[in-house]
Parts: C-alpha cells; sequence; structure tokens
C-alpha cells in the first residue's frame, strides 16, 4: 500500500547520518527526520483520528515539512495555511474546514513536550500508524485565491501526488544524489511540492525561506553531485541577474519553473549561468497539478507553454466534441493527478464533466499539440507566480470609507510576469489617499496582492448598466503603463 511518505522509512535505514533537510544553520539527517516526524505521528493518533483535517500554520519551514509528513504517514489532512494572512481571512477559513487540531507556532512546542510522556513511548519509528493510508485516501489541502475574497482550499488525495512524482521523476531525470534548492516559503505550492518530492525520492533539500539571491547560488554550487533549482519566473529573474556577477555555476543540472511564462531574456541568461543545467517549463493550476511540460529538446514554439504532460489529455472547447486545431477556447483536462474537491472558497471557473476539469483558461492547442493559452474566463492575474483574484483587492478598497469605486487590474511587468494597478474614484476627500490607501491594503491583504500603484481619477468611465467600465479603465492604464 503506497503513500506519500511511505519511502522516509527506508532512507532513515540506508542513509541514516546523511543529510536529509536543511535550513539555514539547521540540518537534519535522514535518522534525526524519521524521529522528528515520528513524534508529531506520536501526537497525532493520540489527538486526533483517522481522515481528521490538522491546520499546519508554521513559519518555520522545517517545523512544516516535518507535521506535513506526518500527517500523511497517519492519514490525516494536512492543511496548509499562510501564517502570514490577515486574521479576518484566516478565521474565515478556519470556520470553513473545521479543523480536528491547528497547529502554530505558539502550540507546536507544547505538543511535542506532549509527545515526550506515554503516547511517544507506545509508538517508535519502526511502529506503523493504527491504519496506514490508502492511495485514494485525501492527505493535502492547499490554498489559492477564490473569486469570493475566502481562499480556495482545493484537496489532493495521495495517489494524485504519487503520480506526480512518477512524472517528475521520468521528465526531470533528477538523480538520487542530487541537492534540491528551494528559495521561498513552502505555503506557494511550487516549493512545498518540490519539497516533499525531492525527499520522497530521496534527494536533501535545502530550504531558504528568505530569498536572497546570494544565499540561494551559494547553496546551488555547494552541491558536489549536482542540484536541482525548483523556482517562479520572477525568481530565475533576479537569480540570473545575481548570477552574472558572481559567474556561472556549473553545478546546477535542472531547473524547473511554473508560475508565469519566461522572458526569452531571462530564458538565454540562465543558460549562461547554469550552463549544465537543462530548462523545464510546466504550465499547470493548484487543482490540475501538471497539465504541459516542455524541455531543452522540445522545440517549442514561441508563445506556448508545451505538450500535455505524460498521462494528462487536453482538449479545447467541449469534452465530448473537441475544438479543431487553432480554435480557442475552455481548456479541459484530464488526467490522475487532479485535486478531490474545495473545502472552502468558491469558482464559479471551475467546472467537472465527465472525468474532465477546466479552471477557467481559455486557449487553443497547434497541430503538433502544442498548448497556446489566450486568456482566462475569469480576470485572475498571475504576478510573482501568485494567483490574485482583482475582485478580492477591489472589496478591500472599496471597504475604505473614502472610496467610492475600485477597479484593480494586471499590467504586463517584465520582471512579475504581471503586476498589480489600482484606479480609484474617492467619494470624500482623502489627502495623501494613495498612500493612504496603500497601507490600508497592506493591513488586510497578503503582501503579493497588494497593488504597486493607486491612481486616484475624478470620475470612473462606467458601463450603460453604471458598473465600473473595467475594459476602458485597463484600456486606459495599458495606454499610459500604469504611470498616469
Amino acid at each position: 500500500m503506497a503513500f506519500v511518505g511511505d519511502s522516509l522509512d527506508r532512507f532513515a535505514s540506508e542513509k541514516a547520518t546523511g543529510a536529509a533537510l536543511t535550513c539555514g544553520p539547521n540540518s537534519l539527517s535522514w535518522q534525526e527526520l524519521a524521529v522528528r516526524i515520528n513524534r508529531i505521528e506520536a501526537v497525532l493518533c493520540d489527538r486526533t483520528d483517522h481522515a481528521s483535517y490538522v491546520v499546519l500554520r508554521l513559519r518555520d519551514p522545517a517545523d512544516l515539512v516535518v507535521c506535513f509528513f506526518a500527517c500523511a504517514r497517519t492519514g490525516r489532512v494536512a492543511t496548509v495555511m499562510d501564517p502570514d494572512w490577515p486574521s479576518a481571512q484566516a478565521s474565515a477559513v478556519l470556520e470553513a474546514v473545521g479543523p480536528d487540531l491547528v497547529i502554530d507556532d505558539q502550540s507546536l512546542p507544547v505538543l511535542l513536550t506532549a509527545g515526550t510522556g506515554s503516547t511517544e513511548a507506545r509508538r517508535s519509528p519502526e511502529t506503523p500508524p493504527e491504519i496506514l493510508p490508502d492511495e485514494d485516501d485525501l492527505f493535502y489541502a492547499g490554498f489559492t485565491s477564490g473569486s469570493s475574497g475566502v481562499p480556495k482550499g482545493y484537496v489532493r488525495s495521495h495517489r494524485s501526488w504519487l503520480e506526480s512524482f512518477k512524472l517528475s521523476a521520468q521528465a526531470f531525470g533528477i538523480s538520487k544524489g542530487s541537492r534540491v534548492v528551494l528559495p521561498g516559503q513552502l505555503t506557494h505550492s511550487l516549493h512545498l511540492y518540490g519539497a516533499v518530492c525531492g525527499l520522497a525520492c530521496g534527494q536533501q533539500v535545502v530550504l531558504t525561506p528568505r530569498f536572497d539571491p546570494r544565499v540561494v547560488l551559494r547553496e546551488l554550487g555547494s552541491a558536489p553531485e549536482g542540484s536541482v533549482l525548483y523556482a517562479t519566473p520572477t525568481q530565475l529573474h533576479f537569480l540570473a541577474e545575481a548570477a552574472r556577477r558572481s559567474g556561472p555555476i556549473a553545478a546546477v543540472k535542472q531547473v524547473l519553473a511554473s508560475g508565469a511564462k519566461w522572458r526569452e531574456a531571462d530564458r538565454q541568461a540562465l543558460k549562461s549561468v547554469f550552463p549544465e543545467a537543462r530548462l523545464f517549463e510546466f504550465y499547470g493550476a493548484s487543482e490540475t497539478s501538471f497539465i504541459t511540460l516542455s524541455s531543452p529538446e522540445d522545440n517549442v514554439p514561441a508563445g506556448s507553454v508545451g505538450c500535455a504532460a505524460q498521462g494528462v489529455d487536453i482538449v479545447i472547447g467541449d469534452p465530448s466534441s473537441p475544438a479543431a486545431p487553432g480554435r480557442a477556447g475552455p481548456v479541459w483536462v484530464r488526467s490522475g493527478l487532479l485535486f478531490s474537491h474545495y473545502i472552502s472558497g468558491t469558482s464559479p471557473d471551475t467546472l467537472w464533466r465527465d472525468g474532465w476539469l477546466t479552471v477557467g483558461d481559455h486557449g487553443f492547442l497547434d497541430e503538433r499539440g502544442f498548448l497556446f493559452l489566450t486568456g482566462r474566463e475569469n480576470r485572475m492575474v498571475i504576478t510573482s507566480g501568485l494567483n490574485v483574484y482583482p475582485e478580492e483587492v477591489e472589496a478591500v478598497l472599496a471597504d475604505h470609507p473614502a472610496v467610492a469605486l475600485a477597479v484593480v487590474a494586471g499590467l504586463p511587468d517584465q520582471v512579475r510576469g504581471h503586476r498589480l494597478e489600482a484606479v480609484v474614484e474617492l467619494g470624500a476627500s482623502l489627502a495623501g489617499a494613495e498612500q493612504i490607501l496603500l497601507r490600508h491594503c497592506r493591513e488586510r491583504l497578503a503582501p503579493g496582492k497588494v497593488p504597486r500603484h493607486i491612481h486616484i481619477r475624478a470620475k470612473m468611465p462606467l458601463t450603460p448598466g453604471g458598473k465600473p467600465d473595467i475594459r476602458k479603465v485597463v484600456a486606459d492604464l495599458a495606454k499610459t503603463g500604469g504611470s498616469g
């Protein structure tokens, strides 16, 4: 019976003193990692039941990894929440999920202390949980922006991630001796996947929770058997800039990127600073995992996000009557990697039909099967690898007593993919409006969702129905580049 994390006991035996998980100055061997995971497993088995939802709100990414595996290996659902969420947002999610246990920075030491008593004595590293997880059991809940303002909580099964691990092994060719380097917090699904997949495959994982290009480059270069980098295109841009000054790093063997389309200039820069690396790009969503994948050998046409990943089927328009090549429409996906359901938030664009799933992306396939994205059914903006719904930011702005109307849009940005810009019509006089409203947003939104600028307009353009004319606002912003 396979499940996420079932290989860790074998690695703890085979590689006992080898480095498994490193975060800053702290490092855990495979044996030490197994012991820490087991202590949390004992607590979970003592305090919760099989299939319980366990919320993890932890700033230390190493603690998050330990608790994540403990949940997975005991048949609990690891529910990963960002500790930086505003309190109102966190409360809404907690109410929707109704977790059986919350583990945060304050409760974790208490739980570990409690686990040193009779409970831990009952469980040893060699003792399996009372009920082993099944491949079809749910094991992970993550969150992405929802159209209602409440984050969408998507749930994945063991099988969906195990199939992703198989695809990664086949597509990327990462050696067992490689060091996997992850620049960023593990609340980003790309980095969490990289950490869990790396450890599940027996590779050393290095966490750099604060993104510092110099630190990341140092970790990449100090891997005697080669290193692997998971990163968003925005992170790759800054890494390429830093590497130009420090010199090429031959130790990097694979670069895996997702979150937005790469700039061609960054792609060429990476080839020079990581001369031995194969550069992979994949497109997907939290609900779908991999959809397309492109490698250096694929000769991907300009503007395409690649062909369907192995085991993934893509159709355009209608699954029962797919559109012809070149015809655009909703992108539908079928694979063994898809999520189960939502536990919080809403998304009117996420639809199921006879085993096929769409999350609202539109595009077309060419004659060779390469996918081109043409837009989104909703207004979601991807900025620095983060999915942001403008409606959520607009609601926060509209909550300020001086704001009459607000429109938020994404403008093309060479570094971030897109950047958020807000246009506001005031209903009352407000001196220093832009800075006051920016502070208002920072107090209520995650950092990546705060607009770069707020543009005050005397009069918002309206549709005949009296609503803000979003297309006109976006067009006006595009004309000025957001500077007017």
